[in-house]
């Protein structure tokens, strides 16, 4: 059977424009403390596990076919399972989707990494919205490459993307809140986004290109659920009907069922506002950038400023062996609309929105996955919490972010990053003092042109300070790749 398959492979290769990549994965992590330096278990897509010591193999396979000459349909399909030791889920589907595309269009089904847009993902601290931090949430898609508006003449871009999902981990969430009490927890709850992205310029006739976007995620649907075992057991199923999903894309103007006499915004939606402004030279580039997050229908307008923010500039330095690129950032969710909330009732007509508490929600268990923000991490993740609460209970901080990475060689790659960050809790939830916390990442890859196909990463991760919630650590990761190119045209 192995040599029927291998054949059926290779018979595709000669009759096609084909591609068969597979890769094979090894990681181990040990630290010092109760949990692994930041840098080393974030941002990574969910694949490594922010416990102290952990392991996982890793397996994928990828399938590319361009179908016709003129290339203009084409197929990816990719699998990618991951077995881990001492992390959220033991056994994960980690990517699993199809890609169907004619030009610009695309069509995707199925659980995808993300990306964060205009951004550098190697070395930026995240997205404040969206970004790359929890395990992908299974879809539906549609996405649309940049295309020149009519009578422009590509001086004006644009692209987009939304699409529909449910997320999976509604049984980990039972099994792991220990909080009766406070908690509740949301099974088979329904995902929405929606990207809109213009580009103003084209670099290869002037320099300066100016890219504003906006971005739009909901969190719907489902039944949220009391802890087992509490008194008061109700479970709340939500709207899943078609006005749901109307509502989930167009929130304003909906109401929640539950929400009793003070109506709010149906499901949990959160969003930013992004403006990139970037020069490209001969051969280098500096890009400036900043993301305004907005949670519900507060902070949609400018009213309220931007106090709350990430700001970065990233500067893509020519070729040499030194220093790749530079990054800065600075990131603030302190603010979040005030510290006065009021919400307009039949007596008191006024309303002052504020205390958006970042991340949190009444009847959704947050802006996570798997208990890992779906956006920054510097907004401390509730896998971090003791007692286990589905809560982001430090969501007011302020951040500064500092990385580099190069090239010296073809075979060896490295990155540098350092986070200060000052933390108050949250409004409802201060720290009893403000709180200092630094995280340090130092990593080196290296690709031997002699093996070729393989891969081993170095990273030795530092966290130190006094936020309660992450604590002390050092640590040490090493991970070991062989991809392999089975057949190629």
């Amino acid at each position: 059977m192995r040599i029927l398959a291998l054949l059926i492979i290779l018979a595709g290769c000669v009759a096609n424009a084909q591609e068969h990549q597979a890769f094979v994965e090894f990681s181990g992590t040990a630290s010092s403390g109760d949990y692994a330096p930041l840098w080393l278990s974030s941002n990574r897509q969910g694949v490594v596990s922010p416990y102290a010591s952990s392991a996982y193999e890793r397996i994928g396979y990828e399938y590319s076919l361009h179908q016709d000459t003129t290339r203009n349909w084409h197929m990816r399909a990719a699998a990618d399972f991951i077995l881990s030791q001492n992390a959220q889920q033991k056994l994960a589907v980690h990517q699993l989707f199809a890609d169907v595309s004619y030009k610009k269009l695309h069509l995707i089904v199925g659980q995808r990494e993300q990306r964060i847009d205009m951004r550098y993902n190697r070395l930026t601290s995240g997205g404040l919205s969206q970004g790359i931090n929890a395990q992908p949430i299974p879809e539906a898609m549609v996405d649309v490459d940049f295309f020149s508006m009519p009578l422009t003449d590509h001086w004006w871009k644009v692209s987009g993307r939304i699409g529909y999902g449910m997320t999976t981990d509604g049984r980990w969430q039972k099994e792991w809140i220990d909080n009766p009490q406070r908690q509740r927890y949301t099974t088979n709850f329904l995902y929405h986004e929606k990207v809109l992205i213009w580009k103003i310029g084209d670099e290869k006739r002037f320099p300066l290109v100016f890219e504003p976007s906006l971005l739009m995620m909901t969190q719907f649907g489902g039944t949220t659920r009391n802890y087992p075992g509490a008194k008061d057991i109700i479970d709340i199923p939500h709207a899943e009907d078609l006005n749901a999903f109307w509502h989930a894309f167009w929130p304003m103007g909906s109401e929640g069922e539950t929400d009793g006499v003070v109506k709010n915004v149906a499901g949990n939606t959160v969003g930013s506002y992004n403006f990139a402004l970037s020069w490209h030279g001969k051969d280098w580039k500096v890009r400036t950038y900043i993301e305004r997050m907005f949670e519900d229908q507060s902070m949609l307008t400018v009213q309220y400023g931007i106090f709350d923010h990430l700001i970065g500039a990233d500067i893509e330095l020519p070729r040499n062996p030194y220093v790749s690129h530079i990054l800065v950032e600075h990131m603030s969710s302190k603010d979040q609309a005030g510290p006065v909330f009021h919400d307009s009732t039949e007596n008191i007509p006024e309303s002052y929105t504020g205390i958006d508490n970042y991340y949190n929600h009444s009847l959704y268990p947050g802006w996570q996955n798997y208990g890992m923000s779906i956006g920054t991490p510097l907004l401390t993740s509730p896998i971090y919490n003791k007692p286990h609460a589905l809560e982001f209970l430090n969501n007011r901080v302020k951040a500064l972010h500092i990385a580099l990475d190069g090239n010296p060689t073809d075979e060896l790659s490295w990155r540098i990053l350092a986070t200060w960050t000052r933390n108050w809790g949250t409004f409802k939830y201060p720290l009893d003092e403000v709180r200092n916390q630094q995280y340090f990442l130092a990593e080196a890859s290296y690709r031997p042109m002699t093996l070729p196909g393989w891969q081993a990463t170095v990273g030795i991760g530092y966290d130190h300070g006094d936020l309660e919630f992450i604590g002390n650590s050092i640590g040490a990761q090493l991970t070991i790749r062989k991809s392999f190119n089975l057949c190629k045209q």
